[in-house]
């Protein structure tokens, strides 16, 4: 049996930290029509979570445009939890959208009520991660720290203080992504998440190694304590997704 958190979250309908690790589909959709038409057959497939990345939108600096997309998302996927990201272009974000804008954005889709869950990067500034953190708990939206690295995998160490500020910064749920460069990379982000897990055993863990060669992580992070990851329909948010029908497969579920 993994090693679950001491204090599942839920998000919707689903828990994270518990004994199931959770499987998210990835929306990356740039024009509203192909956005409809990919939530009606990711909602057919019944995913345990959806993130909107809403970083790929094509009105994305339009707040308007991007509330009536997220209401129309939720409209389709009824009440499989979502995740809303509006990721910054410095982590990996599709489009530039200036930092004023973005929070905008962010804090308007929290207050909407159509979102399970807000995906903000740690290294925003403390006012920004303030602002989402207090908004969010009004609304009571788990709120997710994260930090990427899409060129290298930093050391055991360093990985372990990125979740601990992402945890004395408000995390709900604390998330890295990274980038190996060679086997020990991935070992790396495995040990990282399973001290991460002990040391820190309220918060929910989301790591991945991504690429290729960090496949594995996604399929069995949970081993060592991450509680979330994530399985493609068509297209991939990150390097290294798999497939949700490839993926399920080899996911050991409690029932």
């Amino acid at each position: 049996m993994r090693i679950q958190s001491t204090k599942p979250i839920c998000i919707g309908k689903s828990t994270i930290g518990g004994a199931d690790v959770l499987i998210c589909v990835p929306i990356v959709e740039e024009e509203e029509c192909e956005l409809e038409q990919t939530s009606k057959s990711i909602a057919l497939l019944e995913p345990d979570v959806v993130e909107w990345r809403a970083d790929y939108f094509i009105d994305v600096c339009n707040p308007k445009k991007v509330m009536e997309a997220l209401r129309a998302l939720r409209g389709i996927i009824g009440d499989i939890p979502l995740i809303f990201t509006l990721r910054s272009s410095l982590e990996g974000g599709f489009k530039k959208v200036e930092d004023h804008i973005r929070f905008d954005i962010i804090r308007q889709a929290i207050l909407s009520g159509e979102i399970d869950a807000v995906d903000i990067e740690l290294a925003s500034s403390n006012s920004d991660i303030e602002r989402i953190k207090k908004a969010a708990e009004v609304y009571d939206i788990p709120l997710i720290l994260s930090y990427h690295n899409y060129a290298e995998t930093p050391s055991v160490e360093l990985l372990l203080d990125k979740i601990r500020e992402e945890v004395s910064k408000g995390a709900d749920i604390a998330k890295i992504a990274v980038m190996p460069q060679k086997e020990e990379d991935v070992l790396n982000l495995l040990s990282a998440t399973l001290k991460a897990r002990k040391e820190m055993p309220d918060t929910p863990l989301i790591t991945v190694s991504m690429g290729e060669l960090g496949t594995i992580s996604r399929i069995a992070g949970g081993v060592f304590g991450s509680d979330l990851t994530f399985g493609t329909w068509e297209k991939t948010s990150a390097p290294g997704q798999i497939s949700i029908d490839q993926l399920r497969p080899l996911m050991k579920r409690s029932k």
